[in-house]
């Protein structure tokens, strides 16, 4: 997944919805506000309720609307672009060819369905020779070169205490269900889950000609869950020094022999002394169960592993098991097009060759300097927050203001465009994303030992979302985030200041969020607080811990505080950040209506806007789960009732749902 442990805003979407009633007349206005909510009530509900309401979420999709959900109408924008390089004669080699052609590739479905499992089977055929532990740990290093990592999970990226060089980092893997938690809970909704999972697998197994499918599949769960009992939890890998631990590989060697790191680092033909293993509880549980596990047991897993890393590009029945297991993981009832998975999939592998196309086409370049000008004014905003915190001495403002004003900013795409080094085919999609993913490798291996790549971005510029990056201390706003409703060039100040003026002030804030707060100016993982201002930063990471945990939705599910704390921290930083710069400009200095509102008021109703979703049930089940961004209604909800402008736009009284005295309003940055 692009290893970008630091996406801040993960997957962003354009305002959109599935049936006409719901488009707004004018989008820069605010019609559908419903006024019988009270914004003190609930001001999610007051800004979005109607549209809430009428919007219907399409068969094929999990939600509709903003946030992650965006990206369904910015899809559509990708189609058109492939439907028309794919029609085309292209030079081999240039990007129009190789997005045409992989795009071609996959809409090629008789083809695909004629080849059925052929695709795997030398795999599985290197999978039945294993006879030891030694053929076993080759067979699953010479699979990582072609993305199939199954028990061993690696990457490259800035070393923690010395960012300005890459190494090499080992994580915890292994598992196939979407967190180590789904393995152990027991409630109705789990298990329903564990059943698809185990149906699934057997589903898989029965494609592939195995005759005991039930069988195996309960081997493969049962290895999965023996290592899941070492898994770190998503809390637990929240905190940044407990999950670094820089060893030598020839002391790795005496302590996990069975995996035999040096005969890795030499199949793998790297010359390194040192490496960071992230969590070596679960690298001590793979070392012992190489033993306690029985090499055919393994084997069944590791075949189950292939099926599934796989089963999204092979045939029809493949697919159709991958979905029916998502529809229960998701409450998905429908597979989206063809097309639209194939957008999806040639964004994921060749997304910078595709938002050059799309760059071309679609980015208003005059965005790009009018983002630019805001990212300023919240940085300026942002010094003078730091400058009149009570809690803060003026030895640590001062380091937190030199790391402020050297935070680098991207905007719109990227100045130097990766090339891709893969050769394409209309006829072979299996083997195009194979080539793809080992090209994906080299790439990511060959920035070991280097200087990080300050011109490399996490995200392709068609994509609606934002991230702040700690080790190179960047933020990235790419091309897909700069239009309504979190930007536009026609729009007044209050709204973009709302819109992309909170998204920019959110990523601001990660710097200094509970994670970001323990990289220093340059990237490395350095304690550049006095004590005691550490021990006040704590404390108050920990109100907005307590008073999120406090939060549900679905009636009872309660929101995890200690998972979400760094996106709450950055949501409430966001809007503050972001209406003290909206107050710098010549409208947020006045007080002229527009369609009746206050320029305040039109401030926190973009903030509302931005945040208009609707989603399944499962999938918000899941989202809670597994997410650390907290649903829409309490990223909105959540930070204003911590907001004194927003009581005084709205006029917020004592009494209401939301409403918290001054003394339990929590303030951070």
């Amino acid at each position: 997944m692009r290893n970008l442990l630091y996406i801040a805003f993960i997957g962003l979407f354009l305002s959109s919805c599935n049936s006409e009633q719901t488009k707004p007349k004018n989008k820069i206005d605010f019609d559908g506000v419903d006024h019988s909510i009270k914004p003190g009530d609930n001001f999610f509900a007051h800004v979005n309720q109607n549209w809430l309401d009428a919007a219907i979420i399409a068969d094929d999709q999990v939600g509709v609307g903003s946030y992650s959900f965006l990206n369904i109408p910015q899809k559509k924008l990708l189609e058109n672009i492939l439907t028309e390089v794919s029609a085309g004669n292209h030079k081999t080699g240039s990007i129009e060819q190789m997005v045409g052609d992989f795009y071609a590739s996959g809409m090629d479905t008789e083809n695909i369905n004629k080849r059925g499992f052929e695709p795997l089977q030398q795999t599985f055929t290197k999978i039945d020779a294993i006879s030891n532990i030694t053929s076993l740990m080759n067979f699953v290093i010479s699979e990582l070169s072609s993305g199939n990592g199954s028990i061993i999970s690696m990457y490259v990226s800035p070393d923690n205490e010395n960012s300005s060089v890459n190494m090499l980092h080992f994580g915890q893997a292994g598992l196939g269900l979407p967190d180590r938690d789904y393995y152990f809970k027991t409630d109705a909704a789990t298990v329903t889950i564990q059943k698809a999972y185990k149906k699934y697998l057997s589903t898989l197994f029965t494609l592939s000609g195995d005759t005991s499918a039930q069988k195996s599949a309960e081997v493969v769960y049962t290895i999965e869950k023996k290592l899941a009992v070492s898994h770190k939890t998503r809390i637990e890998r929240r905190n940044v020094k407990a999950n670094y631990n820089k060893i030598a590989v020839s002391k790795m060697n005496k302590m996990q022999s069975n995996i035999g790191w040096s005969t890795i680092m030499k199949q793998l033909k790297l010359n390194i002394e040192a490496v960071d293993i992230k969590q070596p509880a679960y690298y001590n549980e793979l070392n012992n169960a190489l033993v306690s596990i029985s090499i055919s047991d393994w084997k069944t897993y590791l075949k189950a592993n292939t099926l599934s890393s796989y089963a999204d590009i092979l045939s029809k029945p493949f697919e159709t098991a991958n979905f029916e297991y998502a529809k229960v993981l998701y409450g998905q009832s429908t597979q989206k097009k063809r097309a639209q998975l194939m957008v999806q999939k040639v964004d994921r592998q060749l997304g910078f060759a595709l938002g050059q196309l799309y760059v071309k086409r679609y980015f208003n370049e005059e965005a790009k300097k009018r983002v630019l000008d805001l990212v300023n004014n919240l940085q300026k905003a942002f010094e003078t927050r730091i400058n009149q915190l009570d809690w803060m001495s003026d030895v640590t403002k001062k380091q937190a203001k030199e790391k402020l004003y050297t935070i680098t900013k991207k905007i719109g795409y990227p100045d130097v465009w990766r090339a891709y080094n893969a050769t394409i085919h209309k006829g072979t999609y299996f083997e195009n994303v194979v080539a793809l993913k080992q090209n994906a490798y080299q790439y990511n291996i060959a920035k070991l030992d280097r200087a990080p790549n300050r011109d490399e971005w996490g995200t392709t510029p068609s994509t609606v979302t934002a991230y702040y990056n700690p080790p190179l201390n960047e933020i990235v706003f790419p091309a897909g985030i700069l239009q309504f409703p979190y930007f536009d060039v026609t729009a007044d100040d209050a709204v973009n200041y709302g819109g992309i003026g909170m998204v920019i002030g959110h990523e601001l804030t990660h710097a200094f969020d509970d994670q970001g707060a323990q990289y220093d100016k340059d990237g490395n993982v350095k304690n550049w607080w006095t004590d005691e201002d550490y021990t006040k930063f704590k404390a108050k990471t920990q109100q907005m811990i307590d008073r999120y945990s406090s939060f549900t939705v679905l009636d009872s599910l309660h929101l995890k505080g200690a998972l979400t704390v760094g996106e709450n921290t950055a949501d409430n930083g966001g809007i503050s950040i972001a209406y003290d710069a909206f107050k710098l400009t010549d409208q947020g200095k006045g007080n002229k209506k527009i369609q009746g509102f206050t320029p305040d008021q039109r401030f926190f109703l973009s903030i509302a806007r931005i945040w208009r979703v609707k989603t399944r049930d499962a999938y918000l089940k899941n989202y809670i789960k597994t997410n650390s961004h907290s649903p829409p209604i309490w990223r909105v909800n959540g930070p204003l009732m911590n907001f004194d402008p927003f009581y005084k736009a709205f006029k917020i009284q004592p009494g209401e749902k939301n409403y918290k005295p001054k003394s339990e309003r929590i303030k951070i940055w």
